[in-house]
């Protein structure tokens, strides 16, 4: 990353999250272990991608950013109540190396295991619930005209669950169904709303806050950002399935492999499946739905997605979609914010983790 768009990331990232750590709102929820729970997502770590993106394009419209902090930190708390939910559906038990929320609240009572995993789950739950009434909270703090704080609640109601709801119960569907069945195209729609809605909010989104006016949102400058976001999601997307492959565990951060043992769709096995030949395509699926993968198997999954091109074809669909990104922004003021979010997006795709 760059020093001016580090500094810059950083130096946002840290008012977010004093923003957040401010709040009043977890703790008047009780039982009191329950508002604990919903802080530990945002206080575990995390880029703050979301809401610098918004803050970005808030600068880029000529908005006073520092008016902005807690309609930011609202995206930042929406995108956390979707985790400590994916984290239900996941049946993961850490997030960024600290236990889950249902893992946490299990641990809030003393009962036999398979009431505790209830326990936690229910609870956790609840967690996710309520994180979504304190991200409205926060769009109510900011300083910004009634009608503006109106049109970024209801766009969050659009793409925060119309969107990416809906996004995540495809992605849960497409996991019962056979990845040679998926298109690339179905596969991209669902990326595009469990992964690319809040990113196209946050971008839109922060024009119209930057511009203070509601009808903001359909200035031509801020659809493009909208489809910055959209489109940086998905590169976004791909980098991590291909980290999941050819990643390295210490710095990627999650199991090398978890991809294949649960047979996820991605470009990579899409495209495999299409073009190899029947002997290695049955190779292949043999290689899906393990629970734990050898060196030498994911050296040979790793052989097979190069040799039949997919790794190939992968790279360039992230080096396409990330210069289509990278043309939305052309649209738009030449200022330093627009070189940082450039900056984001190259950083993005190129990352290791």
């Amino acid at each position: 990353m760059k020093n001016d768009f580090s500094v810059s990331l950083k130096n946002l990232a840290g008012k977010i999250d004093d923003v957040i750590a401010s709040s009043t709102f977890p703790c008047r929820v009780k039982p009191d272990y329950l508002g604990k729970a919903m802080q530990s997502y945002p206080a575990n770590g995390g880029k703050r991608l979301r809401p610098v993106i918004m803050l970005w394009s808030a600068a880029l419209a000529g908005g006073d950013t520092a008016r902005l902090f807690p309609a930011a930190a609202a995206l930042e708390i929406f995108h956390n109540w979707t985790l400590v939910h994916d984290d239900i559906i996941d049946d993961d038990d850490t997030r960024r190396g600290k236990p889950t929320a249902h893992i946490q609240l299990a641990n809030a009572v003393n009962s036999s295991p398979q009431r505790r995993k209830k326990f936690g789950s229910d609870m956790a739950i609840l967690a996710g619930d309520l994180m979504q009434g304190w991200a409205f909270e926060l769009i109510d703090q900011s300083d910004i005209r009634p009608e503006v704080k109106l049109k970024a609640a209801a766009e969050l109601r659009h793409y925060g669950y119309i969107r990416l709801v809906s996004g995540e119960a495809v992605d849960v569907a497409m996991s019962y169904c056979r990845a040679e069945d998926i298109t690339e195209a179905e596969l991209f729609e669902m990326q595009s709303g469990k992964t690319g809605a809040l990113l196209h909010y946050a971008a839109r989104a922060g024009w119209m806050l930057g511009r203070e006016d509601a009808g903001a949102w359909d200035d031509a400058e801020a659809k493009a950002l909208g489809e910055f976001g959209e489109k940086l999601a998905l590169a976004f997307q791909m980098r991590d399935d291909y980290l999941g492959i050819f990643g390295n565990f210490e710095e990627f951060g999650k199991p090398i492999g978890s991809d294949l043992a649960e047979g996820k769709a991605t470009v990579l096995l899409l495209h495999a499946l299409k073009n190899l030949p029947d002997a290695g395509k049955e190779r292949l699926k043999s290689l899906l739905y393990r629970e734990c993968y050898t060196v030498d198997e994911l050296e040979e999954v790793r052989r097979i997605f190069t040799q039949c091109c997919s790794t190939e074809y992968l790279l360039n669909k992230i080096a396409f979609m990330t210069h289509a990104a990278q043309e939305c922004l052309a649209q738009l003021p030449d200022t330093p914010e627009r070189k940082y979010l450039s900056d984001l997006a190259d950083y993005l795709i190129n990352r290791e983790k």
